[in-house]
């Protein structure tokens, strides 16, 4: 298993322990990463009241599912970044890829959790 680890690439294992401390910090700061990744994608949706306004049970819970399912954009990035290395050589723009595909995550994960709870 370390051999098999140590052939990975550098952003493949990037990627994996990303993923791993994201989902755990998701869930350990109760809410806090979820909170922070909506500020970052709410101007998309500024049809709807804004993350002070929403009440109920779902608010927490949301926030807490969203910083933990946003875990999974970083496995999302990195196997982007294995398959458009073959066509991108410059890792600048790779890193632009790899970053915007975390906050389309995001933007996606946040979409779903308004359009069922605020509708």
């Amino acid at each position: 298993m370390l051999k098999k680890w140590k052939s990975l690439a550098y952003t493949t294992k990037f990627s994996i322990i990303a993923f791993l401390l994201t989902s755990v910090l998701g869930l350990f700061s109760m809410g806090l990463l979820g909170m922070l990744l909506y500020y970052l994608v709410s101007f998309l949706f500024s049809a709807y009241p804004g993350l002070n306004d929403w009440r109920g049970d779902w608010v927490w819970g949301a926030t807490i599912t969203v910083g933990m399912l946003w875990s999974f954009g970083f496995l999302f990035g990195g196997l982007s970044w294995h398959y458009l290395r073959k066509l991108i050589n410059s890792v600048l723009l790779l890193r632009i890829f790899y970053g915007g595909i975390l906050w389309l995550w995001a933007a996606a994960l946040w979409y779903i959790v308004i359009s069922k709870n605020l509708n």
